[in-house]
C-alpha cells in the first residue's frame, strides 16, 4: 500500500496496472488507484463511454483510463506524477498520457474535481486522440467550414486556446485560410479539438456554452456540430439538440 505522501510517475503506474484494465468497451477499459463506490464509477466511467459515438471508437486505439487522486507536473522533463496529496496549484494538472504497449492511458485526477470538469477533460483528452488521428479528408472538410467562418469575419472560437491561435493567425497572415503554414495548421487542429470536446461533452451531458465576446457565434457552432454529427452519430437513445432528445445523461 502506497505512502500518502508517495509519488509515482504515470508510466510507472501504468505499467503496473496494465494487466489489471477492467474492459468498459471494445475500445475501453479502466483503473483507479483508490476505492470508488459502483455509483461514482458509472459517473466517471460507464456512462461518459456510453455516450460516445460508435464511429469514435473505430477512429481510436486501445485507450485505459486511470484515475487518479492528483497528478503533479514534474519539475523538469518526463511524465506527470501522480501523488496522493494535493500539488501546489501551480503544478496541478488535470490530465496526462502515456502509451504503454500500444495502448493510450489518459490519467485523470478526480479528487476534489467537481463532475463537470471532470467529464470535459476526459472528452478533451479523446478529442486530442481523435484530431491527432484524423485523416486528411476530415480535416479537409473542416479547414472548409473555417474558411468559410473567416470569410464571414465570424468573430471568437469555442474555446481560449483555439481563440488565441486564431488571433495569432489573423495578425500574421491574409486571415482567410488560403495561406497553409504552421500556424494555420495548428489553429486548425486546436479548433477541431476544441469543437469535438464541446459535442462529445454535449451528448453526454446538458452543457451550456458561455456567452462572451471571445465566444464564436451559435449559429457557427450549430454548423460545426451538425457536421460531427453527421460524421459521429450519437449513440442510439441520445441526442445533442434540444430538440432531438429522446433520453439524455445527466
Amino acid at each position: 500500500m502506497p505512502n500518502q505522501t508517495d509519488r509515482f510517475t504515470i508510466l510507472d503506474v501504468a505499467r503496473q496496472v496494465a494487466g489489471q484494465l477492467v474492459p468498459i468497451s471494445s475500445s475501453f477499459s479502466f483503473f483507479s488507484t483508490t476505492p470508488i463506490v459502483e455509483e461514482d464509477l458509472k459517473q466517471y466511467v460507464q456512462e461518459p463511454v456510453a455516450a460516445l459515438p460508435p464511429a469514435v471508437g473505430e477512429m481510436l486505439p486501445p485507450i485505459g483510463l486511470l484515475l487518479v487522486p492528483h497528478l503533479e507536473r514534474p519539475a523538469g522533463r518526463g511524465p506527470a506524477l501522480v501523488s496522493f496529496e494535493p500539488p501546489a496549484a501551480a503544478r496541478s494538472l488535470q490530465t496526462a498520457e502515456v502509451t504503454v504497449e500500444g495502448r493510450v492511458v489518459i490519467a485523470l485526477a478526480t479528487s476534489g474535481v467537481d463532475m463537470s470538469e471532470y467529464h470535459y477533460s476526459l472528452y478533451d483528452a479523446i478529442a486530442g486522440q481523435i484530431a491527432a488521428r484524423a485523416p486528411e479528408s476530415f480535416l479537409a472538410d473542416f479547414a472548409a467550414l473555417l474558411r468559410d467562418e473567416l470569410s464571414a469575419q465570424a468573430n471568437g472560437e469555442i474555446r481560449e486556446d483555439s481563440w488565441e491561435l486564431k488571433q495569432k493567425y489573423l495578425h500574421r497572415s491574409s486571415g482567410n485560410g488560403k495561406r497553409e503554414s504552421a500556424l494555420w495548421n495548428d489553429y486548425q487542429r486546436q479548433a477541431l479539438r476544441d469543437t469535438l470536446t464541446l459535442y462529445l461533452h454535449g451528448i453526454c451531458c446538458d452543457i451550456d456554452v458561455e456567452a462572451g465576446p471571445r465566444q464564436l457565434a451559435s449559429r457557427y457552432i450549430r454548423k460545426r456540430l451538425e457536421w460531427l454529427k453527421s460524421i459521429f452519430p450519437p449513440p442510439e437513445g441520445y441526442a445533442l439538440f434540444p430538440e432531438q432528445v429522446h433520453r439524455r445523461k445527466s
